[in-house]
């Protein structure tokens, strides 16, 4: 009797043991699951622009689903994105609603640096819209050896939206503006004139350019259904930023000595304006960002 009921306790234990083997396993295939075979095709878009995937465009499923796996299995790249976004794409919405750019332009910003502020390509493109130095100062930017704006995300924001707005004056279409930011309007022109054709997805491009736009569109799907896809503990908590205001001064000899003076951090005042590049501000208006305390 009591082997029996040894057997039999052994065996509801093992039956309940397999039963959430089950279900974990089931909640992992969930999240590993082939994301071609659960989304919904129809409504991928960019900017409000269908994306096709039949017939002539077949293979723009083949570009959408690589740049999918790609951004989706770099997670430590994508956890970044997530903890990231607090700290830039609140404000970056903001600013494109209110110049009448579609949302979904703020993708550009993860797409072009990681949300990065810091970030410094090889082809010297500075900041979280990554403005290569010419096109900075064309946009009022200031970029020298002690100053360069482009790390200045407020103001760089404000460039990267006038520069949208001036390329959707040349394009008339939102897809070939994220494609121009790119591929450079002259570069995109001469494509659509020598090819005679008006939409980005029937464009023959250089490689970079032709993967933009369907690593924009990954991006936002896995971005917008970021809970679905993956486990709340793969994604971390997101950053939270610290409470800061603008100090508007006219010039500093020494920020290190003005740091010390005002009783400001000199590493957070460094932290807080990457745009200040030396160690000193010519005599002009500036304003810096300190941490509200």
């Amino acid at each position: 009797m009591n082997k029996s009921r040894t057997a039999l306790i052994i065996s509801f234990l093992f039956l309940i043991m397999s039963i959430g083997v089950f279900f974990l396993v089931g909640k992992k295939v969930q999240h590993s699951a082939d994301l071609s075979q659960i989304i919904d095709y129809s409504r991928i878009n960019f900017a409000g622009e269908k994306v096709s995937f039949e017939w002539k465009y077949y293979y723009n499923r083949e570009k959408f689903e690589r740049e999918l796996s790609v951004t989706r299995f770099n997670m430590y790249q994508f956890v970044l994105y997530h903890k990231r976004e607090p700290l830039y794409i609140p404000y970056i919405e903001k600013k494109l609603k209110a110049a009448g750019i579609p949302s979904d332009f703020k993708y550009l910003a993860i797409a072009e640096s990681g949300l990065r502020n810091e970030s410094l390509s090889t082809a010297w493109a500075g900041g979280i819209w990554q403005f290569i130095p010419e096109t900075a100062k064309q946009y009022k930017l200031i970029v020298t050896s002690d100053i360069d704006e482009r790390y200045n995300f407020e103001l760089e924001t404000d460039a990267a939206i006038k520069y949208f707005q001036k390329l959707y004056e040349d394009f008339h279409d939102w897809t070939l503006v994220a494609a121009a930011y790119n591929r450079g309007e002259n570069g995109l022109r001469r494509a659509i004139d020598d090819q005679k054709v008006t939409s980005y997805y029937d464009l023959y491009l250089n490689e970079e350019t032709t993967r933009y736009l369907f690593r924009i569109l990954a991006i936002k799907y896995l971005m917008e259904n970021r809970y679905e896809i993956f486990d709340r503990d793969e994604l971390w908590d997101v950053f939270v930023e610290p409470k800061m205001r603008f100090v508007e001064v006219s010039d500093i000899r020494d920020i290190q000595d003005w740091c010390e003076k005002n009783k400001y951090d000199y590493v957070m005042i460094r932290q807080l304006n990457q745009w200040i590049l030396g160690n000193s501000l010519p005599k002009g208006k500036w304003k810096i960002k300190v941490l509200d305390l």
